[in-house]
């Protein structure tokens, strides 16, 4: 069904009249040549009534009026022994294939009108839901910086040494919380139409590299010859920082976390490798679950978001995630993901990189 205007319907309405009334004509004054017009007029019917809704009234109308005139002029010929009188059942065989099409037409537009009010209302749902996550964490977040503020200032200011571990207990508590909450808003925002953007995959690297590389004692690296291409770089950032904590938490000091990054066949390819505690055979199919920490995690479990995250993140942009690990040598998590062009330079010619630098190959020994 065309989304057509009231004029156009006008216009079309009265073309149809226009043609029906001509063939209808022909079909008085062309006996034993009147099929052809008599076609003509259910045909421009079924063609004019499938295009755009008609009132029931105004269908009514048009249906029995069509089988009428067009009834008549068969009927006419027939008496006057122009065609047999088998000829006749036309009227009916015509009038009942409409008939069925009306009724199939309808039904069709009835179903899509239903579609559609659940569609608006699930957006609708969805938005509410969306809002009350972002207002919510936010809301959550600056209660839990307050706290964190005020917790780290009992931790710096008091002698007492049981006092001090505990409010540093609660800083590393409401840093999780914090993190947390993050995470959840970043889970509900997956849906959103991603914003694209040229995003410099090297400089993200090289500063995700720094950034994490302050926070933790391992030895790290980041390499890439991407360059710049079109892309999500907070989402990008985002599924790259739960991929990072995740290694952080199952690596020890002195342990190797690698991110490298490459264009593959169409694809940007980013993994991220660790020298790690590893992933048990029987939990490789359950880790990107929400909620799912592995069997062999203990203490290093976290809150069971941050893969789920990068899974949920990827497949959202049209990429796969993949593991491969063994219990006690480490985990490389491999995200392969679209490539998108950059738009054409002034030559013409679509590029991947809009500069001239040597390929990102960064380390950093941070070991004590």
């Amino acid at each position: 069904m065309l989304d057509i205007g009231s004029r156009s319907k006008t216009v079309l309405a009265v073309a149809w009249v226009v043609f029906a009334g001509v063939n209808c004509y022909l079909t008085f004054v062309l006996p034993g040549k009147e099929t052809i017009p008599f076609h003509l007029v259910w045909a421009s019917f079924a063609l004019l009534y499938g295009l755009c809704p008609w009132p029931r009234r105004a269908t009514m109308v048009a249906f029995v009026v069509v089988t009428t005139v067009t009834g008549a002029a068969l009927v006419g010929h027939a008496i006057a022994g122009n065609i047999e009188w088998e000829e006749c059942t036309e009227i009916i065989l015509m009038a009942g294939i409409m008939a069925l099409l009306i009724w199939h037409v309808n039904r069709q537009r009835n179903s899509q009108a239903r579609l559609q009010a659940l569609q608006q209302a699930d957006r609708r749902r969805s938005q509410q839901r969306e809002n009350a996550a972002r207002f919510g964490s936010h809301e959550v977040r600056t209660r839990l910086t307050i706290a964190r503020g005020y917790a780290q200032l009992i931790a710096d200011q008091s002698t007492e040494p049981t006092v001090r571990e505990d409010a540093e207990l609660v800083v590393a508590e409401l840093i999780k919380a914090s993190a947390l909450a993050t995470n959840l808003l970043t889970l509900v925002r997956v849906v959103e139409p991603p914003t694209t953007e040229p995003v410099d995959v090297d400089l993200m690297l090289a500063a995700i590299l720094r950034r994490w590389s302050v926070t933790a004692d391992r030895n790290w690296s980041a390499q890439s010859a991407v360059g710049t291409v079109q892309g999500d770089n907070e989402r990008l950032e985002a599924i790259l920082d739960c991929l990072l904590e995740n290694a952080v938490r199952f690596t020890e000091p002195g342990d190797t976390i690698a991110v490298t990054a490459d264009a593959q066949g169409g694809e940007l390819v980013l993994t991220v490798r660790d020298t790690g505690a590893g992933i048990p055979a029987a939990d490789l199919d359950t880790v990107f679950e929400v909620f799912r920490t592995g069997s062999a995690a203990g203490e290093r479990a976290g809150s069971g978001l941050g893969l789920a995250i990068v899974k949920a993140v990827t497949e959202a942009r049209g990429g796969t995630v993949s593991v491969a690990s063994s219990l006690g040598h480490g985990a490389a998590f491999t995200l392969r993901l679209p490539l998108l062009m950059l738009p054409p330079t002034p030559s013409g010619k679509p590029t991947t990189d809009s500069t001239d630098r040597e390929p990102l190959d960064e380390s950093v020994d941070v070991r004590s």
